[in-house]
């Protein structure tokens, strides 16, 4: 099909000037505050779910760990990602199918580095007694669906933690299982409790989870300006995962996310850098 040359200039002007414009509405627009979420722990330094990645979080002073829980054979809440031990550990075989004695034997460190050879599958209970009181904790269970005791089971071991004295302010339960979460909070109401999304919502979800969900952990692909704008007037707080660059944090920044969770601390990353670089998607 021809297009008229005196057509072709006009346009190409327009969108360089709309490129510019747009470029500098978004440059000049400022980087938010947040709150740093390490993402299964400090997991670029130390391997995930472990007490060295945990304690490394401290260290560069995130303000929240963010974990995984599934249930053992013997019913503990174990903190690992995967269902099968195999890509984190020397052994094999699945969470439900073995008891903490066995998953007490395996080495959940070596993978990443020798010197993590003694990194053992904590518990959640290790975790509460740890680092309980001396940083959030941000708890995903992993497939409730596939575990039905594992709703309560968390709920129980938080309740006996708050007795004895840690603040439910320090602690909040995503999933992505609606059903779950919904379960969860009329069991347990002073404890935040949040969806995990990598899919795009409609104005008419927002409004169905604002009975039990007070917080969204959204990819961060997914997030835009207009939906942060409606999302934070049925006043959800949002959260952005997982972040592995620094010129996306900046554009989290500056969507004005409420957390940000991340595998590695991007404070000692020079991101002057990425200052010029427009991320298009976030618009």
């Amino acid at each position: 099909m021809w297009v008229s040359t005196s057509f072709k200039k006009p346009f190409l002007l327009s969108l360089a000037i709309w490129f510019m414009i747009s470029s500098l509405t978004y440059f000049f627009h400022p980087l938010q505050p947040f709150q740093s979420i390490a993402h299964r722990g400090a997991s670029l330094y130390a391997p995930e779910n472990t007490i060295a990645s945990f304690q490394k979080a401290i260290d560069l002073g995130f303000d929240y760990i963010e974990l995984d829980v599934r249930v053992s054979k013997d019913g503990h809440l174990v903190v690992i990602h995967d269902a099968d031990v195999r890509r984190t550990t020397n052994g094999e075989g699945y969470i439900g199918d073995l008891t903490i004695q066995e998953i007490k034997m395996l080495d959940a460190g070596s993978w990443f580095s020798p010197e993590f050879s003694n990194e053992k599958v904590p518990l959640l209970e290790e975790i509460l007694l740890q680092f309980g009181g001396k940083i959030g904790l941000l708890i995903e269970m992993k497939s409730p669906e596939n575990q039905p005791e594992m709703t309560e089971l968390l709920s129980s071991i938080l309740k006996s933690y708050i007795e004895i004295g840690l603040k439910p302010s320090s602690l909040k339960v995503q999933s992505f299982n609606t059903n779950e979460m919904e379960k969860f909070h009329t069991i347990t109401p002073n404890i935040s409790t949040g969806l995990l999304l990598n899919e795009p919502l409609d104005l008419f979800h927002l409004d169905s989870y604002r009975s039990f969900a007070s917080f969204l952990s959204i990819h961060h692909q997914l997030l835009t300006q207009p939906f942060i704008r409606y999302a934070k007037k049925y006043g959800f707080e949002i959260f952005s995962w997982t972040i592995k660059d620094a010129y996306v944090l900046q554009a989290m920044q500056r969507l004005g996310v409420h957390g940000i969770i991340s595998d590695e601390d991007f404070r000692s990353t020079d991101t002057a850098l990425y200052t010029f670089i427009p991320p298009f998607i976030y618009r």
